[in-house]
Order: structure tokens, then C-alpha cells, then sequence
């Protein structure tokens, strides 16, 4: 029986490599995953969700919240992706992005609440990714099948045309897996690992104040005089050049205007 099953794929390469041509093998994975489609949403299936967010508040203190959510983070097993630091004229802000396991999104908020004032806003998605999942896991198991099937006939192909044209579609169809897997290692990141943006400041001055501000535009204005000499250094070649320009033309003027007075 072996052996007559290996005779049949032997003597059928050729009709088998046409029969998957591009054209037969694009129907043959849409059918396929069509077919998965349809029996995964046939089975309960856990939804896949991807939790993001941005959160802005006011602190009493910046560095006593950077401490506090640096520390939930690493008991949270997550890690901070972004880190800036402002220092406006009235606040200290700071904004981080943190990626938190998806499980321990809540706990986390829950933790870093206590440094709170007052919050600004907060905004937190849930973006269903189930149908996408499921169409991007089919495509991925069609393509490999495939695959294997045209790897099966370059086994039993007997000339070098039908060998070199079978292994450009294993090649296109490796092309396309390692893509759609890249897509699928996406979204398990998304999926397992939240994102949350948080921008947190504290306030140096609690209104307009005259002195403050004078003193402000008091610096300011030094550092204008300043860069204004910083700028005079460097072109002293030029202003001396053009004083003893203008003298020397002056000079000139006034000695011919003295000599048409004695003429």
C-alpha cells in the first residue's frame, strides 16, 4: 500500500504543479481559511483586546510620582518605553509611556492614584482585535500548508523548470508567512502588554506675580545684552573697517571743501 501511494504522487508531480499555479493557490488558501474562519467562530473563543490610554493629572511633588510609578512598574513586571521632562515657567511636567501587563492595567492605576491632585483627564480605549486575530492565525496556518504541500511535490519533480518554478513559490509563499507572522507578533504585544500615556506636572507659582515676572524679564533682558555683545565680538573686523571708512571719507570731504573755499 506504501508503495503504491508513493507511485500515485510520482506519477502525478506534473499535474499537481499546475494544478497549484499562483492562480489555483490563491483559491485554494482563500477556501482554506475561509473554511477556519468559519470553524473558529463555530468554538467559544477568548477575545482579544488591546487596552491603551492617556492619563494627565496634577502632583504635589514630580519626583516622589516618577519614584512611585517607576516602582509599581517594575513590581508590575512592565517597563517604561518613553521618558521626557519639561520645566516650564510655571510647572515641572513630566511624561512617561508605559507598557503594563493587560491583567495588571487596573492594579496599576489603582497604585499610582494616591499621588494624584488632580485630575486633568483620563481616557482609556478597548480595541476588540478578536476578528483580526483569528484571520491573521487561519492565514498564517493556510499559507504553511501550502507551503509543505509544494515542498512535497519539489521532492518527486523530475525536470528543472518544474523545480525552479516550485521553489519561487515556496520562496513568495515564505516571503508572506514571515509578514503575517510579524503581524501576529504585533498584536500579541498589544495584546499582552497595555500602553498608557502619562503626563504629570507640578505647579511652581500659584498666579501671576509682579516681582516674579520682573525678575524673569529682568533675566531675559541680560541675556539679550549678552548675546548682543557675543554677536558685536564677533564682528569687530568689520565695525572697525567701516569707522575708519567713514573717517577717512569725511576727512577727504573736508579737506576738498577747503580747498574750493581758498580757490
Amino acid at each position: 500500500m506504501a508503495a503504491l501511494a508513493v507511485l500515485t504522487v510520482c506519477s502525478c508531480t506534473s499535474n499537481e504543479y499546475e494544478r497549484l499555479s499562483p492562480s489555483y493557490a490563491s483559491r485554494a488558501e482563500s477556501s482554506a481559511s475561509h473554511l477556519q474562519i468559519e470553524e473558529e467562530k463555530t468554538e467559544a473563543v477568548q477575545r482579544k483586546i488591546i487596552k491603551q490610554g492617556t492619563l494627565k493629572f496634577e502632583t504635589a511633588d514630580v519626583n516622589k510620582t516618577k519614584s512611585i510609578i517607576s516602582q509599581s512598574v517594575q513590581d508590575l513586571n512592565g517597563y517604561i518605553s518613553n521618558d521626557n521632562a519639561n520645566d516650564y515657567s510655571n510647572r515641572l511636567e513630566h511624561r512617561l509611556t508605559v507598557r503594563i501587563p493587560t491583567d495588571k492595567f487596573d492594579l496599576f492605576l489603582e497604585n499610582i492614584s494616591e499621588s494624584i491632585v488632580k485630575m486633568d483627564s483620563k481616557n482609556i480605549d478597548m480595541l476588540d482585535v478578536t476578528e483580526e486575530y483569528i484571520d491573521t492565525e487561519a492565514r498564517i496556518k493556510t499559507k504553511k500548508e501550502l507551503q509543505n504541500r509544494y515542498r512535497e511535490l519539489l521532492k518527486h519533480a523530475t525536470k528543472v523548470d518544474e523545480m525552479l518554478n516550485i521553489e519561487r513559490e515556496i520562496g513568495k509563499l515564505q516571503t508572506e508567512i514571515e509578514s503575517v507572522e510579524g503581524r501576529m507578533k504585533y498584536l500579541n504585544d498589544r495584546i499582552a502588554l497595555s500602553t498608557l500615556t502619562i503626563t504629570y506636572y507640578q505647579k511652581t507659582t500659584s498666579k501671576f506675580g509682579f516681582s516674579s515676572q520682573f525678575v524673569e524679564g529682568f533675566k531675559d533682558g541680560w541675556q539679550g545684552f549678552l548675546s548682543f555683545i557675543i554677536v558685536l565680538s564677533n564682528l569687530w573686523v568689520f565695525i572697525l573697517v567701516t569707522v575708519v571708512t567713514v573717517y577717512l571719507i569725511r576727512r577727504w570731504r573736508r579737506k576738498k571743501k577747503k580747498a574750493i573755499i581758498t580757490d
